[in-house]
Formats: C-alpha cells, structure tokens, sequence
C-alpha cells in the first residue's frame, strides 16, 4: 500500500531538492578543477550537471503528476579552493551514493502507486550506474577518461 499522497510528495520534494543541490555542486565542482585530467574532469561534470538537473525535473513531474506544485528549499553556500580530478571524483561519488541511498529509502513508500514506484525503481538503477561509472573510473588508476554509457 503506498503512503499517503501529502507525504509522498513532502518526500518527493526533499528528492528533488537533493537533485538540485547535487546540479549546483557539480557546477561549482567544474570550476575548482585543476591539474592533470582537469578537460576529461570538467565534461564529466558538466554531464553530471546536465543529468542531475534532469533527474530533478523529472522528480517535479511526478510531483504534479500528483496534482501538487513542486517546492524546493535548499540551504546551501559552496566555496573551496582547487581541487585535483581525482578529489573531485570522490566527492562525486559521495554525492551519487547519497542520491541512490535516497531513492532506495524512497522506494517502500512508493510501493502500491505503480506510476511513481516504477519511476523510483528507474531512477535506483540510473544512479547504481552512477556509482558503478565513478567508482570504475576511480579504480582505473590513470588519468580519467570518459566513455559514454549506452543509455546516455
């Protein structure tokens, strides 16, 4: 049985909100980059950017879908000095862990609402491939280089 439709979208909000905040660090993230690796760096961030912001659009779709408006509240001040690929690469892999972590929690509550369940089913194996692709690069041990995954 799915939960109740106000607290189904109280925590489709909260998803989207993290979405967002991920968008906004990952642009921030594109400008601290120095060193080797910095180009191959960047458009993997700026792919991240592009995909987050698309991942929080599509969590506001639901949320009208649910015949709500979508609210976001975010509270949040990025600053840093430069940062290697590498660092960058770890930050980012923490961010994708806590977004599938997210969705994973999510999931129970959307059990029972096949729109939405589904979606949220979709969006755990999109960011398990987020994971998988970091941490891929990570364990590659040479400079980065991106290759793009089938479904992109």
């Amino acid at each position: 049985m799915c939960a109740n439709r106000v607290e189904l979208v109280e925590d489709l909000n909260r998803l989207m909100a993290e979405e967002t905040e991920a968008c906004l660090r990952y642009f921030q993230m594109r400008f601290r980059l120095r060193g080797s690796g910095r180009a191959a760096a960047e458009k993997f961030f700026e792919e991240a950017l592009r995909e987050t912001l698309e991942h929080a659009d599509a969590i506001a779709q639901q949320i009208r879908s649910l015949g709500h408006i979508p609210r976001l509240h975010i509270n949040l001040s990025l600053d840093g000095g430069p940062i290697g690929p590498a660092e960058a690469l770890a930050e980012a892999l923490d961010v994708e862990q806590q977004a599938l972590d997210a969705y994973r929690d999510f999931l129970p509550r959307a059990a029972g609402h096949p729109v939405l369940e589904a979606f949220v089913r979709a969006q755990i194996a999109v960011e398990t491939e987020h994971v998988q692709e970091i941490l891929t690069i990570v364990s590659a041990a040479g400079p980065l280089k991106l290759v793009k995954s089938p479904g992109s």
